[in-house]
């Protein structure tokens, strides 16, 4: 039985462009990023969420993105106040 908290994990090779992986390994020595490596694990993560809430939002407003208004209620019932402007998950 595996522990969903931690599940195994694989070793693989990417392929960056050196001044990529130069500005990772930057970033991970200043203490910004824990590691190159969590880093990606990190950020594919998050990807695989935003399509995850895409999917839902697809199923809830069927051919269209919530509008607006909708966006007015969200920010209202979580209790967030000044702009509303939609921000990039990607």
């Amino acid at each position: 039985m595996t522990d969903s908290k931690n599940p195994p994990k694989a070793k693989t090779a990417i392929t960056l462009p050196q001044e990529v992986l130069d500005q990772l390994k930057e970033r991970e020595a200043a203490g910004q990023i824990a590691s190159v490596s969590g880093h990606i694990q990190s950020l594919l993560q998050r990807e695989q969420e935003s399509t995850e809430v895409d999917a839902v939002l697809s199923r809830l407003f069927p051919g269209n993105r919530p509008g607006p208004e909708h966006e007015e209620w969200a920010a209202k019932a979580l209790g967030i106040t000044g702009s509303t402007e939609q921000s990039s998950a990607a």
